[in-house]
């Protein structure tokens, strides 16, 4: 089965005759460790206040981030969720020519598509762990493209662009007058250097930050977008009123505040990435690629039966991974699963070792 996009229980439901509450859904990239309590006791204490409209343009939840991340707040828009941002950058910016790493996110390229743009792909070999060659990459980048948009972590991958080779890209597309958009949609998962730091400094560089993921609240959809103010400005003149509610500004902003939940999910993921990467490894037919972010790229060959037969047996097991056959560059025997709880990954642990037994 082709899936556009993780996390549809009731599709899948539907489809396969599952109920919904029995699927443990690996499919669905978000935080383990679920939605913080401080949001979620946000969300109740607003509940008296829906009558009202929210800030039309989340000035609080702006405020917050620029106080967190020391970043003046015009250079700094709120959205429902980051993928408000994917469609409205190309709306806004008109690029000609866009240059995108694949595999990765799909919504990149309909965005891109919708606003008039022509995509050109920059293969990820998988004979290198779909690591991006930054040399090949700017040679590529420096042949008449307007717009570049690298996913890091890379979504479905989970690899990670090195500091030294990001800044090494955002040199050269400066150089070359061409507007480099990093989607930091996983950086929180990662102990990595984000590069929204930088966006007072580059009048070039975009750079989206999910608060969806890393924060589990994918039902309200909260996200952040970067950028010179140039930039900003171009874009925050095209955004809609209101686009983010109350009750995902509210529990955004405790969410921002909660250190302790932030320190735990790092730690969890951590240990459990390298535990998933560990026992899955050592599966006959299951290869993991490398990853820094709460998620894995396996690929699967045999003894494990072929794509459709191993989604549906896992799927009777209760577990829900996302084939990832609708990226370009993978193909059917990929799969994408999320890091999630110990017990949880246990058990995802056990139905392809099933899977091996029954089908192989």
């Amino acid at each position: 089965m082709q899936q556009k996009h993780g996390g549809n229980l009731r599709e899948i439901s539907r489809r396969y005759g599952v109920p919904e509450k029995e699927i443990l859904d690996f499919s669905s990239n978000i935080n383990p460790l679920g939605t913080p309590k401080t949001a979620i006791k946000a969300v109740l204490q607003e509940m008296d206040r829906l009558v009202q409209y929210p800030e039309t343009d989340a000035m609080t939840l702006r405020e917050t981030l620029s106080s967190r991340d020391r970043i003046p707040p015009e250079n700094i828009l709120a959205g429902n969720g980051s993928t408000e941002f994917i469609y409205l950058i190309p709306r806004v910016l008109r690029p000609k020519r866009a240059l995108i790493p694949m595999p990765s996110y799909s919504d990149y390229e309909s965005a891109l598509s919708l606003a008039g743009s022509a995509v050109v792909h920059f293969p990820l070999r998988k004979e290198e762990a779909f690591a991006l060659d930054t040399d090949r990459f700017i040679q590529q980048m420096q042949k008449d493209v307007d717009l570049v948009l690298i996913c890091n972590p890379n979504n479905p991958t989970g690899g990670l662009v090195p500091c030294g080779e990001m800044k090494k890209i955002l040199s050269a597309s400066g150089d070359s007058k061409v507007t480099l958009v990093i989607d930091e949609a996983f950086m929180d998962f990662v102990l990595g250097e984000s590069f929204r730091f930088r966006v007072t400094e580059y009048e070039n560089l975009l750079v989206l930050r999910s608060l969806t993921k890393f924060y589990g609240i994918p039902g309200l959809r909260s996200g952040a977008l970067y950028g010179s103010e140039p930039l900003m400005e171009r874009i925050r003149i095209h955004q809609e009123p209101w686009t983010v509610n109350r009750l995902s500004q509210a529990a955004a902003i405790a969410a921002l505040s909660d250190e302790a939940y932030r320190q735990a999910a790092v730690a969890l993921v951590r240990e459990q990435r390298d535990y998933l990467i560990h026992e899955l490894g050592g599966i006959p037919g299951v290869r993991v690629f490398p990853s820094q972010a709460n998620f894995l790229l396996i690929e699967t060959s045999p003894p494990l039966p072929e794509p459709e037969r191993l989604f549906e047996s896992l799927l009777r097991s209760g577990i829900l991974v996302r084939n990832c056959a609708s990226f370009p560059g993978l193909g059917p025997v990929f799969f994408r699963v999320a890091v999630r709880m110990h017990e949880e990954n246990l058990l995802l642990i056990q139905a392809m070792k099933k899977a091996v037994r029954k089908l192989a």
